[in-house]
């Protein structure tokens, strides 16, 4: 009964994430390729299925990326309680998130929808209560996000980083993310996707 479930949930979100993409592109917001969005897809449901129970989407656009973590959380969280934080910069872009996510239908995932710049989020946030935090935003930026998140993801969380090959990030961020406490690897989805699991250390419980 699950998988028939399981399956029309994506057929029916196949047309409205299209439609998103569709719109992002109209007004401007170059949004992810599918590919990444499955990857997207694949990790949240992996973290939901090992009890994690928040994910962010930093640089949420109008809602495409934070629809792929969806459907991941959403098949993931068993047992209830998980939430997704989208955070966008863009008052107008911000508002059109909550009504692209629940045209989806989705009934375990609280949405909760942010508007600020994203590092501001992310210092707010609690230590290791973050399961997966997928980040797009100025790629200046990204090195003092993956900073923030040697504290605040969960032991084997997952940050995830769009356009490793273009534009690219600077060099000092991929120097961090190859050192501890990352894991890290570069899949090669169209402007690459660099994945880090951030290791247990002696202060996590």
């Amino acid at each position: 009964m699950r998988l028939k479930e399981t399956r029309e949930l994506m057929l029916k979100a196949g047309p409205i994430l299209d439609e998103i993409q569709r719109e992002s592109s109209e007004i401007g917001i170059p949004s992810i390729d599918p590919e990444d969005g499955i990857t997207l897809m694949i990790e949240a449901y992996r973290q939901a299925l090992q009890g994690g129970k928040l994910m962010l989407d930093l640089g949420a656009g109008i809602g495409y990326s934070t629809a792929w973590i969806a459907l991941g959380t959403q098949e993931g969280c068993t047992d209830g309680g998980c939430k997704i934080i989208a955070v966008e910069y863009d008052p107008a872009r911000a508002s059109r998130i909550k009504g692209n996510l629940d045209r989806l239908g989705l009934t375990r995932v609280e949405i909760e929808v942010k508007t600020g710049e994203a590092i501001h989020v992310l210092e707010g946030l609690e230590n290791s209560s973050i399961a997966l935090a997928f980040v797009d935003i100025e790629k200046h930026q990204y090195l003092d996000a993956l900073k923030l998140l040697e504290t605040k993801l969960k032991p084997w969380g997952a940050a995830l980083f769009h356009n490793a090959f273009f534009p690219a990030p600077p060099e000092e961020f991929f120097l961090a993310a190859s050192n501890k406490p990352w894991k890290s690897t570069i899949l090669p989805t169209p402007a690459g996707m660099l994945v880090a699991y951030r290791e247990r250390s002696v202060s996590d419980k």
